[in-house]
């Protein structure tokens, strides 16, 4: 089963291919040594791929109008995901991103349907997010400023 936001998707011999890149910077500069600095978990990309009938058009336009779809700002829509696979991973919000193809099955009555979804505010960036609202400097109140504005003020008077 696969469904975008509630709409489910019909694809049939669905697969659903899982990656995600972890970067690093090499640390070792001309040693031999295996030193590297974390840069983060980026976010997973999803590769579907399935079969659609000919007779469900109305769902392969649903499915394209979809990739294509903008919210207010402009930006690509995010769309909750559901798939067996996807939930393993704790993919719950994605985007569609890079090629999304159609194209006619051979001897059979069906369109072959591919397409990119790329993770939308992923675990690791939530995480992330809370540790930089964690570790925000705590603004304290600037005593020389408020005594210097009372002593102008009193200067005034």
């Amino acid at each position: 089963m696969f469904a975008l936001d509630g709409q489910t998707f019909n694809l049939k011999n669905i697969q659903v291919g899982f990656s995600r890149e972890f970067k690093a910077q090499d640390q070792s500069g001309m040693s031999s040594a295996t030193d590297d600095s974390e840069q983060g978990e980026k976010a997973a990309e999803l590769d579907i791929s399935g079969v659609i009938s000919f007779y469900d058009l109305a769902l392969l336009a649903t499915l394209q109008n979809m990739s294509t779809a903008k919210d207010e700002s402009g930006d690509r829509m995010a769309y909750r995901v559901v798939n067996d696979v996807v939930n393993a991973f704790k993919v719950k919000t994605v985007k569609f991103t890079g090629r999304f193809s159609v194209t006619p099955q051979e001897n059979q009555m069906a369109w072959n349907v591919s397409f990119k979804l790329k993770e939308h505010n992923s675990v690791a960036e939530q995480k992330e997010q809370r540790q930089k609202d964690q570790t925000k400097p705590e603004q304290r109140e600037n005593t020389r400023l408020k005594q210097a504005l009372q002593a102008n003020e009193e200067a005034a008077s």
